[in-house]
């Protein structure tokens, strides 16, 4: 008898106190709202009989890792914080959950305990997979969304069965059952009458809903292994209705005529069209996007209408290769150009044609010149548009957008409407007039600047419309962070800048690092804002988000016909040659070559960048090996001067009268370009950091003397006695660019010193200057590279320039090179500067003789005070690190702080 107690306890403890479930009985599933693919969705778990959202503190890769290859996908894209995808209800069962990464389950993970949190539904998980699935692991659809049990292996028993119903704010992803033991098909019944499924049944049809699970995973069709709930078991009235839309949707009538309806089809059918109501049969959930309305009037068949291409053809005006913002819209499907009928279409669509285009926004046009048009053309029998109109091939008679699609190809379209004998009925073709960015003009003149400066700019991009974002914030310039960096984002940026959506929307620094503060991370746009600072982000904590993490964009740009005008011939490759322009001559428009009097790195630069072809790696003075064109031989263009930022080499500044002492032909300008470039960039903290006097006896400034690395009036001293008063510092060169940095002359050309015993490889490499606050010049200073070098690089790049036994020379991408205060020539003597307040000046690569992606970083600039004894630099920074007006108070008025990279 007291065994049989004590085994009767036991066995009530256990009923009363089951044992935690297991890692492998951790079950996981998507869910949430704004879900595009089943790949994505705020995470959930199912633990102790029922479902919770996970914190997202302390999120990284590894647990976004874990949880997808738990749900079957290969790997994690990103995670999501903040309830991207829509706040859970419930239990928040995991917080500050720590993975390793390769872990089998999140239950394996290391947290502060099931259910022990300090969070707000407001910070639940979500996370985005790869859409690769693991070996063994069938693809799903957002109908299917994906759960951990899916593929698990069969359990002999299961405690606390997941229920079948969704929580409320998760119409996404059912409740996935792990036992195969039972046959056919559970029945759920949900009493929940408050969520956002039932807000929509009427009083009347307020009952349980019934659901059936499918037990059969392996698979996406259901073959009942017993009882299935007849469908007429839901109320009469919606049923009646649901047979009603079956028998005349146009699915249903086309079935008819062609002989195909069966009962398998309606079920088919009637399972893809029924409403949500009170008693129901739901075998599938459907995405709330995509319901009745739009599968009968914008698809085409069962496949999506791709609309490829879109252009406008000028019908009122004529055109002379100059830009079109104006015409009748013309799409390409399956390779064939059609005609969008105007029946539905809006200026929201339009928008999205321009963005397409390269031009920021769409604008109301005049109808009745192009109805008055198109019937004069029907009117007129010579003319073959009644004979076209009347075929369904000649148009897309359908196209709907929201206005934020990136492209038509993501808005709903259908090429013909069902039963209907006359396409576009009453319509005509669709017309669509595009806004200009403020960037461009029509008559090829230099634009003019926008009245209001942006607060965003794109640098070190190849090509127009590309670059890596930054902004403007209390003065400063910053980089974006690229967490949740996607295309809304990127083209809320382009269309800000004058461009059209964005083609790519960049991250990892793919396009180069930026440096300054970090203004922006989890940049989320609907689309609509007019500025990136309109959109909803999150501010950067320090040292939360690396340079490495910057965020970059391609955007689409106008088809402006300067691409046209100018070309390169006689090189051995398409990306050199003789530059070749088409000027106007007399009043006529020739091919003709380019004086190379003055031709520098910013003139081929921007003819690179006119052609697509990145940046240019050297500007070429003389072009003997490379013959120019039959039809160009005269120099057409001659005094040529480019700050760099132009669009073309016509915009740039030019003698109007032909004057080239040099001549053409062999001493035409001539063009190398690259793909990628380097960018130097000075540290300015370390400069601000470094700076000491010293006096230093002229007995040990012999060698300084011989490389003029003195004033002037050094000459007029009684050698060797005597000192100078020297402004020592270290400074510290990057390469941030996405190319090394090489010097332009090769090792058999550099200068031998034998005083200092080394080689110069660049023989002006920075300029120091000291200035009064005006900008006059009262001492300067400049640096020779004798040792070009990697000093140090980051962990995971190997230094590759040493200038050691005369070794290779130049800078690598991600490394610097230093310069220390107490070599020769690093500094800037002031033995003749009265005290007073000045500005101190660095600039790197001073004459442009290697190219960068930009040169406008090239200059640090800081205030320096000189009390005669001492001196102080403060308000160090890059040239363009701040607005115009920033950089005014710092000249004037000394109202600026630090920009330390």
């Amino acid at each position: 008898m007291l065994c049989l107690g004590y085994l009767s306890t036991l066995l009530l403890l256990l009923l009363l106190y089951p044992p935690p479930l297991s890692a492998q009985e951790v079950l996981i599933r998507l869910a949430g709202v704004g879900r595009r693919n089943a790949n994505e969705g705020r995470v959930e778990v199912f633990y102790n009989g029922a479902w919770g959202t996970v914190c997202d503190d302390e999120v990284d890769l590894n647990l976004a890792n874990v949880v997808c290859r738990q749900l079957g996908f290969q790997r994690s894209l990103t995670w999501a914080h903040s309830a991207k995808f829509g706040q859970g209800q419930g239990l928040i069962w995991l917080d500050n959950v720590r993975c390793k990464g390769t872990e089998l389950s999140i239950a394996e993970c290391a947290s502060n305990g099931w259910g022990v949190n300090d969070c707000t539904h407001a910070e639940d998980l979500g996370v985005i997979c790869s859409p690769e699935r693991r070996p063994g692991h069938l693809s799903v659809s957002l109908e299917e969304a994906p759960s951990s049990s899916r593929h698990q292996p069969s359990q002999p028993r299961q405690r606390n069965p997941p229920p079948a119903v969704s929580p409320p704010a998760s119409p996404a992803g059912l409740a996935q059952v792990s036992s195969v033991s039972a046959r056919g098909h559970e029945i759920a019944l949900h009493r929940s009458s408050s969520s956002a499924r039932r807000s929509s049944i009427s009083p009347q049809e307020n009952g349980h809903e019934i659901q059936i699970l499918r037990r059969n995973r392996g698979s996406s069709r259901v073959d009942p292994q017993g009882h299935q709930l007849p469908t007429h078991l839901a109320s009469s009235t919606t049923y009646r209705q649901r047979q009603e839309t079956a028998r005349t949707s146009p699915q249903a009538l086309r079935r008819e005529a062609n002989g195909q309806v069966n009962s398998q089809s309606e079920r088919r059918s009637e399972r893809q069209q029924q409403q949500f109501s009170g008693n129901h049969v739901e075998p599938d959930l459907v995405y709330p996007d995509m319901g009745l309305e739009t599968d009968a009037h914008y698809t085409q068949g069962s496949s999506r209408v791709h609309l490829e291409e879109a252009r406008l053809r000028s019908v009122l005006s004529s055109n002379h290769g100059g830009l079109v913002t104006e015409g009748v819209l013309e799409v390409k499907h399956a390779g064939r150009w059609r005609h969008v009928c105007s029946q539905g279409w809006d200026l929201s669509s339009s928008r999205v044609v321009c963005g397409m285009l390269g031009f920021p926004a769409a604008e109301a046009f005049d109808k009745n010149a192009y109805r008055k048009l198109w019937d004069s053309k029907l009117r007129d029998p010579s003319s073959r548009l009644s004979t076209q109109i009347s075929k369904k091939a000649y148009w897309v008679e359908k196209v709907h957008c929201q206005g934020v699609e990136p492209s038509l190809s993501q808005c709903q379209a259908q090429l013909s409407i069902p039963r209907s004998d006359v396409p576009c009925r009453g319509g005509m073709h669709a017309v669509v007039r595009c806004v200009l960015g403020f960037q461009f003009t029509r008559n090829g003149r230099v634009p003019a600047p926008p009245a209001v400066p942006p607060v965003v700019r794109l640098k070190a991009g190849p090509r127009l419309g590309e670059g890596r974002v930054e902004v403007l914030r209390e003065g400063k310039w910053g980089t974006v962070c690229d967490h949740l960096w996607d295309i809304p984002a990127a083209s809320v940026v382009c269309r800000e800048l004058g461009f059209g959506t964005a083609k790519e929307a960049l991250t990892k620094a793919q396009l180069g690092q930026g440096t300054g503060p970090i203004h922006m991370n989890s940049v989320q746009c609907t689309g609509r804002e007019k500025s990136i600072t309109e959109c909803h982000y999150r501010p950067v904590p320090l040292y939360s988000c690396k340079h490495s993490q910057d965020v970059a964009v391609r955007c689409n740009v106008p088809n402006t016909g300067m691409q046209a005008t100018v070309r390169l011939a006689g090189g051995r490759e398409p990306a050199e040659g003789r530059v070749e322009v088409l000027i106007e001559v007399g009043g006529v428009k020739r091919w003709g070559s380019v004086c190379s009097e003055n031709w520098g790195i910013n003139e081929a630069m921007v003819v690179c960048r006119q052609l697509g072809l990145g940046f240019a790696s050297r500007a070429h003075q003389e072009t003997w090996y490379w013959p120019g064109s039959s039809d160009a031989h005269d120099v057409v263009l001659s005094g040529t001067h480019c700050i760099g930022t132009e669009m073309s080499i016509q915009h740039c500044r030019r003698n109007t009268h032909m004057y080239c002492p040099r001549g053409g032909d062999g001493r035409a300008a001539g063009v190398t370009c690259v793909e990628t470039a380097p960018d130097l960039v000075l540290d300015a903290q370390l400069v601000q950091e470094t700076a000491y006097l010293e006096d230093r006896p002229l007995h040990l400034l012999t060698c300084a003397n011989e490389e003029n690395c003195l004033s002037s009036s050094a000459a007029r001293m009684n050698w060797p006695y005597g000192h100078r008063r020297l402004l020592r510092f270290s400074s510290r060169i990057m390469n941030m660019g996405r190319a090394d940095f090489r010097p332009r002359a090769s090792r058999e050309s550099w200068t031998w010193h034998q005083c200092h015993r080394h080689y110069h490889s660049i023989e002006v490499f920075t300029h120091y200057d000291l200035l009064t606050l005006n900008g006059t010049k009262v001492a300067e200073g400049h640096k020779a590279s004798f040792c070009l070098e990697d000093t140090y690089c980051p962990d995971g790049i190997h230094k590759r320039y040493a200038c050691y036994n005369m070794g290779q020379q130049g800078i690598s991408v991600g490394c610097w090179d230093t310069y220390r205060h107490d070599i020769d020539c690093q500094w800037v003597d002031i033995t003749d500067i009265r005290p007073g307040e000045y500005i101190f000046q660095v600039e790197v690569n001073p004459s442009l003789d290697m190219a960068e992606s930009d040169f406008q970083n090239n200059v640090m600039r800081c205030r320096c005070k000189y009390d005669g004894a001492r001196v102080y630099m403060f308000g160090c920074h890059a040239g363009d690190a701040y607005s115009a007006e920033a950089e005014d108070l710092f000249d004037h008025q000394r109202q600026i702080s630090n920009n330390f990279l």
